[in-house]
């Protein structure tokens, strides 16, 4: 496939949705031959350690706003996870052949997608409803489990270039529980300073609540 190409310091990962401000006439250009063609475009990775060969396409789901000099405000969803072969620079955007890359396994086992749906509910739970739902058992569990999380792009980056669903899903859980310990304990240190002032160390608290079992 020969797509653009839009280099961010962010990461994107399938079923992710993602909105962007297009200001550059390069972009903005972009985003129009995206529109005529009905074509995504890619998101790459990229910091001072140069851009990253492996990067997700972003499907355009929605025009929030187009202004009059052009710049416009939109919705993506993340596509599928691809590698750049080469780089064009035949447009004002840069363009890439990019091939779909694929996960050996691309699903993991049962007791351990579960696992870390029970432990995305969990910590969903500790939102008050603000969350988006569980996603169902499946392949690529671990992206659909990233694209409901706020997690560094640094960490989502590693994420997109491993291959392996198993390990990939084990991170992702490996997370989610760091995460849902830290609301909970800071959740309860509130809590018990308000109804008698004595705060135990986070590990007190931890074992108490049984959450490093």
């Amino acid at each position: 496939m020969e797509l653009p190409i839009f280099s961010l310091e962010l990461a994107l990962v399938p079923g992710e949705p993602m909105p962007l401000h297009i200001f550059e006439q390069r972009y903005q250009d972009m985003v129009a031959w995206c529109e005529e063609h009905d074509e995504p475009f890619v998101i790459v990775y990229s910091d001072d350690d140069g851009m990253r060969d492996i990067g997700c396409t972003a499907e355009i789901t929605q025009i929030l706003e187009q202004f009059p000099d052009g710049r416009s405000n939109i919705i993506t969803l993340g596509g599928i996870v691809v590698r750049i072969e080469s780089i064009h620079d035949e447009h004002s955007y840069r363009s890439a052949h990019v091939e779909p890359v694929t996960d050996a396994p691309a699903e993991a086992p049962l007791d351990a997608q579960e696992a870390a749906i029970a432990i995305y509910s969990r910590l969903a739970g500790e939102l008050d409803g603000a969350a988006p739902e569980a996603p169902e058992p499946g392949s690529g569990l671990s992206y659909a489990l990233l694209a409901r999380v706020d997690i560094g792009h640094d960490i989502k980056q590693s994420l997109l270039e491993d291959r392996d669903e198993v390990h990939r899903l084990e991170v992702v859980t490996g997370l989610l529980t760091e995460i849902h310990r830290g609301m909970v304990l800071t959740r309860e240190t509130q809590e018990r300073a308000r109804r008698n002032g004595r705060v135990r160390t986070p590990e007190e608290l931890a074992r108490e609540l049984g959450l490093d079992d």
